[in-house]
């Protein structure tokens, strides 16, 4: 899995020095399997001016699925970032769940095969 962190209306030491790849990764880890890539956004809304103004837009580009896309604002990066890693784990598990439940419900168990009737 590829992560993407990229910034606009400022650079990366104007959203301080959070290790922004590393909470996405832990976040992400075990849902590996789906994901091709992940891009980060985060942007200053209204520059130096204070305020609830940072804006963070995570893009999930999974296998076989439509991309999930996530946004948020808060004025607290780290608070930011982790809010959105957190969104992030907790919908591709519902995503992933979603999926397995329509595998399983797919499935034809042996044992609930029809039998035939002895002659």
């Amino acid at each position: 899995m590829q992560i993407a962190v990229r910034f606009s209306g400022g650079s990366r030491s104007d959203f301080g020095s959070h290790a922004f790849e590393e909470v996405v990764l832990g976040a992400l880890e075990r849902f590996n399997h789906l994901l091709k890539n992940v891009q980060v956004y985060f942007e200053d809304i209204n520059g130096s001016r204070g305020g609830v103004d940072k804006q963070c837009r995570c893009v999930l580009n999974l296998k076989r699925m439509p991309p999930i896309v996530i946004q948020d604002e808060d004025e607290n990066v780290g608070a930011l970032i982790n809010r959105v890693a957190e969104r992030a784990a907790y919908t591709l598990s519902q995503k992933s769940d979603r999926k397995n439940r329509r595998n399983i419900k797919g499935a034809v168990s042996v044992r609930h095969l029809p039998q035939e009737m002895p002659e």
